[in-house]
């Protein structure tokens, strides 16, 4: 390809973007690209690890990128066949896809019992945006579910008063369960902030050079203050939550101006009162009337 078709062609920034070792002909197993980067477990000791058991800290910021949705087969604890569900595409029924499979293809549960082995997976890609490490968590399990879907929907209701390219920055964390044997802890995502990725319509935006130590500045001091700069994204006002103006803006009155009781405009008559003085009048003007008068009209 010629320097001048790539120059031509608008969506290409450079080999960076067009990188694939992938070989013509050659077709990977569908669940080669599932697991990016370094693998993320949840134990049944509400601690997170990676996959050689290295406990992560609870400190740790990352940045959520991404969720996909899987249905795996399992076979001597390894996906033999994996299918990924495209956006707003619903799960196949995992039960009539197990019936389908011998008694002998089934696999050992975590609870001791035999189960199918077709499994729903969740699955959250990760970020540091500091050292450009990538994390995967999968999860086939109800409560990791319940995480996944908790998380999705603040990212949605996020994007939806900020608009697109709006990501959590999380930190690992777990909440109670409950569960018909008791109950137990569960994986959580804590949002600390969120942030954006690029501009408005998705570019890529420039970094900054890195800076150069002065000779009287360590170079760890200068490495801390070159991380990567991402545009944090403001609280939304009670104004975007609610979609209108605030209502109870009128004035307060000035309690201290009000005018004082004895000041106060004099009592109006009592009605009752008024009512009888009339007919008294009528019973007054009738006796001085000549009785050999009618009415006219």
């Amino acid at each position: 390809m010629s320097n001048d078709i790539i120059k031509d062609d608008p969506t290409s920034i450079d080999n960076f973007a067009g990188w694939t070792d992938e070989v013509e002909g050659y077709d990977q197993p569908q669940n080669a690209g599932i697991i990016q980067g370094n693998l993320i477990k949840f134990t049944n000791e509400a601690t997170w690890v990676l996959r050689d058991g290295t406990e992560l800290s609870a400190n740790l910021e990352l940045i959520a990128v991404d969720v996909a949705r899987i249905v795996q087969k399992w076979w001597d604890q390894q996906p033999v066949e994996t299918i990924i569900l495209e956006p707003h595409q619903k799960f196949p029924d995992i039960e009539e896809m197990n019936a389908k499979v011998p008694r002998k293809e089934w696999i050992e549960g975590p609870d001791g019992k035999p189960r199918g082995p077709y499994q729903a997976q969740h699955v959250v890609y990760l970020l540091d945006p500091n050292p450009m490490d990538k994390y995967t968590f999968p999860t086939g399990t109800t409560g990791g579910r319940i995480a996944v879907s908790e998380l999705r929907d603040k990212i949605v209701w996020r994007r939806r008063l900020q608009g697109p390219n709006v990501y959590p920055v999380i930190t690992l964390s777990d909440t109670f369960f409950p569960t018909r044997f008791g109950g137990r802890q569960r994986p959580h995502f804590v949002i600390k902030r969120f942030v954006r990725l690029g501009g408005e319509g998705g570019e890529v935006q420039a970094l900054a050079p890195p800076a150069q130590a002065p000779v009287n500045q360590p170079a760890q001091q200068v490495a801390a203050q070159a991380e990567l700069p991402l545009q944090e994204v403001k609280e939304p006002s009670l104004k975007e939550e609610m979609g209108d103006e605030v209502p109870f803006n009128d004035p307060v009155p000035d309690l201290g101006k009000a005018e004082s009781p004895k000041a106060s405009a004099r009592p109006l008559p009592n009605p009752r009162r008024n009512l009888k003085k009339p007919a008294r009048d009528s019973a007054r003007k009738a006796k001085r009337r000549p009785a050999n008068v009618l009415d006219a009209g």
